[in-house]
């Protein structure tokens, strides 16, 4: 009787091992999927953030794009290169007198 009581023992014993041995390779299960979404979730935010940073510093740059093709444009005009050449370079027309002030 003796032996049937300490098999039953030995047994029930296994059983109680076993459920703890579950119960923690669950809880570590938990844990290491638990950490690593959080992790997944700083990442993603990170992204996101970026994103946004990256999507306004894209417009700014469109803007400023669209500013110097006007500027371009406006360059390459012959009156504005006229303009240019009086003012900054003293050029004058066929027949014309430049008349600078006295500094």
């Amino acid at each position: 009787m003796k032996r049937a009581q300490q098999k039953v023992k030995t047994k029930s014993g296994k059983r109680v091992r076993h459920r703890r041995g579950s119960a923690f390779v669950l809880c570590f299960t938990l844990a290491v999927i638990g950490s690593s979404g959080w992790q997944i979730w700083k990442l993603h935010s990170q992204v996101e953030g970026q994103l946004a940073q990256l999507n306004q510093e894209k417009v700014s740059l469109l803007q400023q794009q669209g500013l110097l093709h006007n500027e371009i444009t406006q360059l390459n005009t012959p009156s504005y290169i006229e303009k240019l050449a009086r003012e900054q370079l003293g050029l004058v027309k066929h027949g014309e007198i430049l008349i600078s002030p006295k500094n």
